[in-house]
Parts: structure tokens; C-alpha cells; sequence
């Protein structure tokens, strides 16, 4: 939990992301808990799930519609749907997290926000750089 209660924090290590901190309001645990307690039970035999597993699936009947309607989701994981943001707006986290915050379509309805760790960024950025000089060169535009 958060110093004020107020959130709950997840911190974890990915194989392709580096650490990774969650943060989830306090009052959006049980939700949480529900959803992952639902995948988790479809990816096992039915006679693994106990009555706590049953309990909160039957508390968040809304919580499936919801995950397979996340913007982007495909149903595939072989397959990604992009889209060409209208704007996008970068940012330091002034909470004091410590995080760089990259947020497109900003003050749009499809707004979508992404939280990156200073090196996480940094490497975002030559990879957007590198990507970005490759395609000029194969225009043969030089590069800005």
C-alpha cells in the first residue's frame, strides 16, 4: 500500500520491460483480484478452482467485457492494431515517482497514457530515433 492508503502498488520484473511498478486505487483491488482470479481459472481445469475462485468470478460479472474490450486488443497475440495518435504529449511525472509519462491523443476521448522509467525512456527514444533515421534513409531524405 501507498504511504496514504490510497493505492495499491505491484512492483515486478519483466524479462522485456525491466521493473515494472503498478500503482491501482485502493478502492479497484477487488476488481483487480476478480479478473485475474478469472484468467487464472481459465487457464486451469475447472476442477482446480476453489470456492473463493467461484465467489469472485460471481463478484465482477462486468470484469470480462471489460478486458476483451481494452482498446487495441486484437483477441490474437500473434496480431497488433495500430493506430496514428492526432497528438501525443511528453512529460516528467511531477507526483515524484520517478517516471516519464508519454500520453497520446492527449485531452482526447481515445486518450491512452504510458509511464516509463528514465532508462526505459531513454532507450525508447533511440529506438524511435533509429527506426525514424532508417526510414529517411530509405526515402533519401536527410536526416533533421
Amino acid at each position: 500500500m501507498s504511504d496514504d492508503k490510497k493505492e495499491f502498488i505491484v512492483q515486478t520484473t519483466g524479462k522485456y520491460t525491466g521493473a515494472l511498478e503498478l500503482r491501482f486505487a485502493s478502492d479497484c483491488v477487488d476488481d483487480l483480484i476478480a479478473v485475474l482470479t478469472k484468467v487464472r481459472g481459465g487457464a486451469q481445469p475447472a476442477a482446480s478452482k476453489g470456492g473463493a475462485a467461484l465467489a469472485a468470478e460471481a463478484a465482477a460479472p462486468g470484469a470480462e467485457a471489460a478486458a476483451q474490450t481494452k482498446p487495441g486488443a486484437t483477441g490474437n497475440a500473434d496480431e497488433v492494431r495500430f493506430e496514428i495518435p492526432k497528438n501525443c504529449t511528453i512529460s516528467a511525472d511531477t507526483s515524484g515517482r520517478g517516471l516519464v509519462l508519454f500520453i497520446l491523443n492527449h485531452r482526447l476521448e481515445s486518450q491512452a497514457g504510458y509511464a516509463f522509467s528514465p532508462d526505459a525512456a531513454k532507450q525508447l527514444a533511440g529506438g524511435l530515433t533509429k527506426s525514424a533515421d532508417a526510414l529517411l534513409a530509405q526515402r533519401g531524405t536527410p536526416k533533421s
